[in-house]
């Protein structure tokens, strides 16, 4: 699936429609997260007033592993993790201390900790490579929900959303959310091919 293969604003003003489709894609592209997302259709009703966006994101977007980001190898003290990804190292580091204990990291430098030796060596080299030192989706889950905000209509204070690994669906409005708009919501998720 391409980066916003799929891009629809439904709203009876169609001037209005225009003004809310530059408004989205300059947003998406300001948090940087455009690429991530394949599909995306958006119900705007100014009479009722709602405002209804569901979207379907790309897969592959891969984690980041600490063996990834560091080499591990045997030394005297222990295992010394040097990073090479410098801008993961605070989280590294991080994710080390939680593991260990911070009483128990020995830090050498900025980007190189050694860490004690806890049974199989081999076993501990392969529990410390898969790590996960970064999630791209979860930094994307917090963006699209910023952009969401951004987004809707200034007023509409009354939401309700779902995002999942797939998907995002969001209702907005300065009323109470009506079931016929969580129809329209469901229908829109049929247009762009999402499941949930």
């Amino acid at each position: 699936m391409e980066p916003l293969e799929v891009f629809t604003v439904e709203c009876a003003e169609e001037e209005g429609a225009k003004k809310y489709d530059e408004v989205i894609r300059d947003i998406l592209s300001d948090l940087n997260i455009a690429r991530a997302i394949g599909r995306l259709k958006v119900y705007i009703d100014p009479k009722e007033p709602v405002f209804i966006v569901v979207g379907l994101f790309r897969g592959g977007l891969p984690t980041l592993t600490l063996g990834d980001a560091a080499d591990i190898n045997s030394v005297n003290e222990g295992l010394l993790v040097s990073v090479n990804e410098e801008q993961y190292a605070s989280r590294i580091v991080g994710k080390l201390f939680m593991k260990y204990g911070r009483e128990n990291v020995i830090q050498t430098d900025r980007t190189s900790v050694i860490v004690p030796f806890k049974g199989d060596l081999a076993t501990q080299i392969d529990e410390l490579s898969e790590i996960v030192v970064y999630n791209p989706r979860d930094e994307l889950k917090k963006n699209v929900i910023e952009a969401l905000l951004r987004i809707a209509p200034e007023g509409f204070r009354i939401r309700k959303h779902f995002i999942s690994e797939k998907m995002l669906a969001f209702i907005a409005s300065e009323d109470p959310i009506k079931p016929e708009w969580i129809e329209i919501c469901k229908r829109l998720r049929k247009d762009i091919g999402a499941e949930e």
